[in-house]
């Protein structure tokens, strides 16, 4: 299979693989899912597949459940606990997008607010509001096909210079007509919560965050800093190698968080209002995009379709189920939210192009219908 863009996987895989949410209403009750029953089903999976490593987190009320499994780093045969990081890619949007409610509710900024109040510099930007980047409405040409990001994602480029260089590039729609998934709109949200804190993002992300869930794995990751019991990256062609060097300076706010499975079912204080964000902030968080005529925004699909929330790939079935993939060099994860059973499901893998599998695994053990 061709390896996806460093930080980006395309519309298709993700409608292909997300349609077995399309009755996530129906989660298996919690006697069901048993360690056993995890094991079988992943260990089958993950030598099927050839996954080296892989951790998943299942929380729900009153119970979570965590295991790991397989090497984290082939090379020392360093085997995959509950705490080793993985780089999460595009789930770094949801971050971003919760960092942006959390300052629309201290009244420091508003979702209405044109990207021009904070770059002025950028007229042509003029009609563009923070909540187009939020649901990918913007019409800001993706950066994954624009020169010199295209040819070398593997450059630490500053997120001032990336969004420089796109302003140059003409809009691909007029905002708000359409939607175009878009890794350069959480940047520019990463450097708006930047300009109206006066702090980094990887600051604030820290403070105000990761450390209200008790996420203690989770940060904005650096391919040069020492992360203690760090995922190695892997692809298979035949056999097992190191993934492709992928810089996590570039994509930044959009796609450029390690974490672990265990942190990331931590987000379900967020999706239940009990942490960080009001109920009215997670209802909108979860609304999909409409776009200027009214209509809400369908990514049509084989099986199923898809919308926009804020940091969201919400799927469009009998409800809209909060979800969100996340791929990058040598890794793929992904969550899904069952609001009706408060459940929240997490995955990490070190192997490049492995979401279908994260989400088959899933698809075993909450028994979704609908297929």
């Amino acid at each position: 299979m061709k390896r996806n863009p460093a930080f980006i996987i395309p519309f298709a895989v993700i409608t292909a693989i997300l349609f077995l949410f399309l009755a996530a209403d129906c989660v298996a009750a919690a006697p069901e899912l048993t360690p056993g029953k995890i094991d079988e089903v992943v260990t089958k999976i993950m030598k099927e597949k050839n996954i080296p490593g892989l951790s998943l987190a299942v929380s729900m009320p009153g119970m979570t459940i965590e295991r790991s499994y397989g090497i984290a780093n082939m090379e020392y045969n360093i085997p995959v606990e509950k705490d080793t990081v993985f780089e999460i890619g595009s789930i770094t949007k949801t971050f971003t997008a919760i960092g942006i409610l959390i300052l629309q509710q201290e009244g420091k900024l508003s979702v209405t607010d044109r990207i021009t109040k904070y770059f002025p510099q950028y007229p042509q930007w003029h009609d563009i509001t923070l909540k187009h980047l939020l649901q990918h409405t913007s019409g800001i040409r993706e950066m994954t096909g624009v020169e010199p990001f295209k040819s070398n994602q593997a450059k630490d480029w500053n997120p001032r210079e990336v969004i420089a260089r796109l302003a140059d590039e003409p809009l691909d729609f007029e905002p708000g007509q359409n939607a175009a998934y878009s890794n350069i709109g959480c940047i520019i949200l990463g450097v708006v919560i930047e300009k109206v804190t006066g702090v980094s993002y990887s600051d604030f992300l820290n403070e105000r965050i990761v450390k209200p869930l008790g996420m203690t794995r989770t940060m904005l990751g650096s391919t040069s800093a020492i992360i203690p019991k760090r995922a190695s990256g892997y692809a298979f062609a035949g056999k097992h190698a190191n993934a492709p060097f992928a810089s996590l300076v570039l994509p930044y706010a959009s796609g450029g968080m390690t974490s672990t499975a265990s942190d990331l079912v931590k987000l379900t204080k967020v999706f239940t209002a009990k942490a960080l964000l009001t109920r009215k902030s997670v209802k909108e968080m979860f609304a999909p995009a409409r776009l200027n005529n009214g209509t809400e925004f369908v990514l049509p699909g084989p099986f199923i379709s898809m919308t926009f929330g804020y940091g969201l790939d919400s799927v469009r079935g009998k409800k809209v189920i909060p979800a969100k993939t996340g791929g990058i060099s040598g890794f793929n994860a992904y969550f899904a939210y069952f609001p009706e059973s408060q459940t929240m499901v997490a995955l990490t893998a070190n192997l490049d192009n492995s979401l279908e599998s994260l989400v088959i695994i899933t698809d075993a053990l909450f028994g979704l219908k609908g297929r």
